[in-house]
């Protein structure tokens, strides 16, 4: 049966042409696709074409409210066309539930067929891995894991591959033979699957040892995710992998072992792109068809405990020991994927053969660990599977993923989640676009943030959803903007979570200055004034950026609110010298006007009585998303570069920075950025709004057109000027760093009325 499960995947796979539309002929497969067909179409297009007519929250730049308008149909276009369904036709009629995961699996091969293919490994004079396949007959399963560690492990990492064959009755020995690069050891007699693993361990090599299953398939980036594990966590002590069925169900997403001693597979058979599997995590245990562990540690600990021999419970064993002996962290790793054929070797059924043990050796665990379990919990998988994540739980909501290295305000959000980690919190990530986007989800969820979102594969539960089904685990819910924050809002009115109001600036500030300084844009900065007046009402807590933001809302009736300012960690690398430095920079993302309007200031108006005097002096504008009124800019002297994900060489090599900023509100994340590479700045009061920096001593200020081009001469052909703001640059930023914002945010939660655990 197995067999022909994997043929009929196949058959599907390859019934897709090569731009991955479905043969139509398939169809059939699901008669019920033509009854539903008139009434899905019906009933989608008319959600979607009211959703285009009516105002959404969601907004690609919701911070300037000009933009918002402009976004309307632009934003329920993309959902429509890109985000929700990948193939919108397809969705529509039904057939994406024929549409194959990408999970690859070979099919399994004959012994004929196995003999006819040369398979190679390189061998390493110093490997990194050491790979441990226990295995006892059923060459063909061995066979297809050997073919899949050579098709997914990376010429990157070194790694050997160790075949312990326990006395196998086919023709394991003769196979295995045929393979170069591979160590084999032969059993002369039946020693099980706990003893084969010991004895392959003795001989292993490398610095880590991994432990898998023959009847197992590793995916791409199987092996070096789990590696990465031990480079981002100082603390780790095992990493396992996400097991996956050959139907493409979720197996194991980590083991939860309950207080009696006996154990789940979190996540079995359900969605493997589910948001709550998809996240690195402290785990009880995970299952001993693939772990990785340092050598020493394993050592250290003996190896597996011969108590549990033959097989089972010794993997979940080990993992109590790392945890309990040495004090480090069990993780699942979701990026470390593989399928796993269960029960191959040792059946299903634990009334007879070597299966029995595991309810044998499952007495003899309770007994070994009965302090420990009574820690444990018993018959509920969510709490059970995040028990060990952090002491809290923070659930934050903001526009979209925070792109990091595209603007400040998402890298300020980055940062403070690297704190709220670093306290011990477990984090939830809300995008209100619902979009994963890439490399910054990854790179929360290597992080350890279960992030929310919808996919092709995951589509029907909404974010909105998603968050109402966390509610009795969350205690404090971040909301970030206005918007959101009157979006979200209602669901936490049954809720005892803490609700934090992160202003991220004051809206309407920014919103009035723009107003005044351009009366045709009819601003409406009254209503949102209004607006963050009672999101602050509402919410146990107001965060405001700068002491200038505070007092205001202070001003504004509101009572309990603290900053948490943009965060900076000052560059550390020589910089160099005044001399060897030449160019003016400007950095922005260019959704934001604020950016724009500068930008033209700069060169339209400022940098024309620059080059009255030096022609020569070049701009740089850095930034994401510039629009064609700055792309214009672009000349000899002006260079409009767009995105750049390392922006650090501009900083070290150009001479000056300039931030001719004449609206906005809070602390301007360009000003700290140059001030991290000492980059002496040039701004306008607007610009320097709440880093509390003083002219002519760590920065120049000016706000009006000419005494802006007399600072940037200054500032560029001064060497004493220079030097001495450069020098005093870090000390602008001291009160912005990660170690004093951790102190203020750890004091405040401290003091916050956080609701008891459930």
């Amino acid at each position: 049966m197995k067999d022909y499960n994997l043929k009929l995947i196949k058959w599907l796979n390859d019934s897709y042409d090569k731009k991955g539309s479905l043969n139509p002929c398939l169809w059939v497969l699901s008669p019920s696709v033509f009854i539903r067909l008139i009434i899905r179409i019906l009933l989608i297009l008319t959600k979607r074409i009211i959703n285009i007519f009516t105002k959404p929250t969601t907004v690609f730049n919701e911070g300037n409210y000009n933009v918002y308008e402009k976004n309307i149909l632009r934003t329920s276009l993309i959902n429509i066309l890109l985000y929700r369904r990948p193939n919108p036709f397809e969705s529509y009629i039904g057939s994406n539930q024929f549409k194959p995961k990408k999970i690859h699996q070979n099919l399994l091969l004959s012994l004929k067929e196995i003999q006819g293919i040369k398979l190679e490994f390189t061998e390493y004079q110093y490997p990194l891995v050491s790979i441990i396949i226990p295995v006892y007959n059923k060459v063909e399963y061995t066979f297809n894991c050997l073919r899949a560690l050579k098709n997914n492990i990376s010429s990157k990492i070194s790694f050997e591959i160790i075949v312990i064959n326990d006395n196998s009755s086919d023709a394991t020995k003769e196979i295995l033979e045929g393979v170069q690069g591979l160590k084999c050891i032969n059993n002369e007699e039946n020693i099980g699957f706990l003893f084969s693993s010991k004895k392959g361990a003795e001989v292993a090599r490398g610095e880590y040892i991994c432990f898998l299953n023959n009847d197992t398939e590793v995916q791409t980036n199987w092996l070096e995710s789990l590696v990465d594990i031990f480079h981002r966590y100082p603390d780790a002590g095992i990493v396992g992998s996400m097991l996956i069925y050959p139907d493409n169900r979720l197996q194991e997403a980590g083991g939860i072992i309950w207080n009696d001693a006996t154990g789940m597979n979190y996540g079995r058979f359900m969605n493997y792109v589910d948001p709550r599997f998809n996240f690195v995590r402290p785990v009880d245990y995970c299952s001993g068809a693939s772990i990785l562990i340092k050598k020493r540690d394993y050592e250290t600990l003996q190896g597996f405990d011969e108590v549990f021999a033959p097989a089972y419970y010794e993997d979940t064993d080990l993992c109590f020991s790392v945890r309990n002996k040495l004090g480090k962290k069990v993780f699942y790793q979701p990026e470390s994927k593989l399928i796993h054929h269960e029960g191959i070797t040792s059946g299903t059924s634990t009334s007879s053969g070597a299966k029995r043990f595991q309810i044998i050796n499952a007495e003899t665990f309770k007994q070994k660990w009965q302090t420990e379990l009574k820690k444990h919990l018993k018959d509920q998988p969510n709490k059970g599977a995040m028990r060990l994540c952090g002491k809290k739980t923070i659930l934050i909501i903001d526009l979209y993923i925070p792109v990091f290295d595209k603007e400040s305000g998402s890298q300020r959000l980055f940062q403070l989640i690297k704190i709220f980690k670093q306290l011990d919190y477990h984090l939830i990530f809300a995008p209100d676009n619902e979009i994963p986007e890439e490399p910054y989800t990854k790179e929360l969820q290597q992080m350890g943030v279960e992030v929310l979102y919808r996919t092709y594969d995951y589509s029907q539960i909404t974010v909105m959803k998603q968050i109402e089904e966390r509610l009795p685990y969350i205690d404090i819910a971040w909301i970030c903007r206005p918007n959101i924050f009157e979006k979200y809002i209602p669901l936490f009115k049954k809720s005892a979570c803490t609700i934090i109001y992160d202003t991220i600036d004051l809206h309407y500030i920014r919103l009035k200055r723009e107003a005044e300084l351009f009366p045709s844009r009819s601003i409406d900065w009254q209503s949102m004034k209004s607006l963050e007046q009672k999101c602050g009402e509402a919410s146990t807590l107001t965060i405001a950026i700068t002491d200038v933001d505070k007092q205001t809302l202070k001003e504004m009736g509101l009572q309990h609110v603290e900053i948490i300012p943009n965060i900076h960690v000052a560059n550390s690398d020589a910089y160099l010298p005044f001399e060897e430095r030449n160019g003016i920079l400007f950095i922005g993302g260019y959704n934001h006007t604020p950016n724009v309007d500068a930008a033209l200031w700069l060169c339209n108006e400022i940098m024309p009585i620059v080059w009255s005097k030096y022609p020569d002096l070049n701009v740089t504008l850095l930034g994401s998303h510039p629009p064609e009124e700055v792309k214009k800019l672009a000349g000899p002297n002006v260079t409009v570069t767009g995105y750049i994900q390392d922006v650090s060489p501009y900083f070290k090599r150009n001479r000056i920075f300039v931030a001719p900023l004449t609206y906005g509100a809070g602390m301007k994340g360009k000003i700290g950025q140059s001030l991290e590479f000492s980059l002496p700045v040039v701004s306008t009061s607007v610009g320097v709004e709440g880093m509390n920096l003083k002219h002519d001593w760590n920065c120049l200020m000016a706000n009006d057109t000419a005494s802006f081009a007399e600072a940037i001469i200054q500032l560029y052909f001064d060497n004493k000027c220079w030097e001495r703001i450069s020098t005093n640059s870090h000390e602008g930023i001291f009160p912005f760093s990660p170690e004093y914002v951790k102190s203020t945010l750890d004091k405040i939660f401290s003091e916050l009325p956080i609701k008891s655990p459930n």
